[in-house]
């Protein structure tokens, strides 16, 4: 009787699974802790990897934060594009969309993203390379607004300044919400934008 062996994985495909399970760790503690409160001797131990192991991949706590960091607004950027390609045509689009970013911004993101903002706030360095990978997201959000609402022939710029005030006011709310648990109050924010939103960008457009 012939027995499928598993193939046994490579040292680089060891390695990867390793580096994914470390980061994994990494942002469900920074997420449910905070990240003044998660250790490498925290993350390690979520990861059920040895101390060793992780420093192997992640020489220091800082080398891990920030790849952290990367890593969670890259999984979130490819969670709303692929919900994007999901979308029908038609004005249902737009408001599907705003309601998916907002949905997002209540998963974590914007709180682990306001926890590495706050420690890098007073090291120069630090807050250069926040900056630089939350603008990597946030281009990441333009591109598929932009895509998915072009159909509209909207004027570029007015849809980019729509967008703004967008993302302005998601941050604002998901800030808020962390001590004021009424989200009727953050719906009804929405609803006035969508509203607004919806004649100014998609006015006359009839799907076909």
């Amino acid at each position: 009787m012939n027995q499928t062996t598993k193939p046994r994985r490579t040292q680089a495909e060891r390695s990867a699974a390793t580096k994914a399970k470390i980061l994994d760790a990494a942002q469900s503690l920074i997420t449910k802790r905070g990240l003044a409160h998660t250790s490498t001797q925290d993350i390690a131990e979520e990861a059920n990897v040895s101390r060793g192991a992780m420093l192997h991949h992640f020489p220091s706590r800082n080398v891990l934060i920030r790849a952290a960091y990367a890593d969670v607004l890259q999984r979130e950027v490819t969670l709303v594009r692929d919900f994007a390609r999901t979308l029908p045509p038609g004005r249902v689009k737009l408001k599907e969309l705003t309601y998916y970013i907002w949905e997002r911004y209540q998963s974590g993101v914007f709180h682990v993203s306001m926890d590495y903002i706050s420690e890098a706030r007073v090291n120069t360095e630090e807050l250069n390379y926040v900056s630089v990978e939350s603008q990597k997201f946030n281009d990441a959000l333009n591109d598929v607004w932009h895509i998915e609402l072009a159909a509209f022939g909207c004027d570029p710029e007015l849809r980019q300044a729509m967008m703004n005030e967008f993302m302005c006011l998601v941050r604002g709310m998901a800030f808020q919400s962390q001590w004021r648990k009424e989200p009727e109050y953050f719906h009804k924010m929405l609803r006035d934008w969508l509203s607004r939103a919806q004649d100014i960008l998609v006015p006359d457009f009839t799907a076909r």
